[in-house]
């Protein structure tokens, strides 16, 4: 999957689960971010960049692509079990997480 979290297209969620965390990457068997989904109420997006530790949020009130965002992680992301222990905020948590998962799935931590 090609990583561009701004692609521009139309469709819609297809799961009601209302948080969701999914491994993202560049290329086949890579990755190199943890998307992380609040699918309720104001809804957002946050990005966890595996090699650089740094987030980005994106809000569903303020980006005006967002749901071809969403749903491009939704169809291309590798979904994970979601562990509801870690703060939004805990960067480094979520990295450690995410490392481990994909870890886990045999899958290389790159760009």
């Amino acid at each position: 999957m090609t990583f561009d979290p701004f692609a521009i297209g139309q469709s819609t969620a297809k799961d009601n689960q209302k948080k969701k965390v999914f491994l993202a990457g560049n290329g086949q068997g890579r990755v190199h971010l943890l998307v992380k989904m609040a699918l309720y109420r104001g809804q957002s997006i946050n990005f966890y960049h595996l090699i650089t530790s740094a987030r980005k949020k994106l809000t569903g009130r303020t980006l005006k692509n967002f749901d071809s965002v969403r749903d491009q992680f939704i169809k291309d992301g590798i979904e994970l079990n979601y562990p509801n222990d870690i703060p939004e905020a805990d960067v480094d948590r979520w990295v450690k997480f995410d490392r481990a998962e994909a870890t886990k799935k045999g899958l290389k931590i790159s760009e």
